[in-house]
């Protein structure tokens, strides 16, 4: 394969990431966990979970 550069950065970005599928998606969690069925998982919450701050919006919103 032809490079545009020398620089040995290009052949690293063309690479494949190590590790595969089991590093880059979270391990799947129990019924009874807080965090499950979230769409967040996997990201951090910062302070207040994300499914919390989206009821609460909601509710705000019903009540304006």
């Amino acid at each position: 394969m032809t490079r545009f550069t020398d620089s040995p950065y290009e052949r690293m970005m063309t690479r494949r990431p190590e590790g595969g599928r089991e590093t880059s998606r979270p391990h799947s969690l129990s019924h009874n966990h807080p965090c499950y069925g979230c769409g967040s998982y996997g990201s951090p919450c910062v302070g207040i979970c994300h499914r919390e701050m989206e009821r609460w919006l909601k509710e705000r919103k019903r009540k304006k």
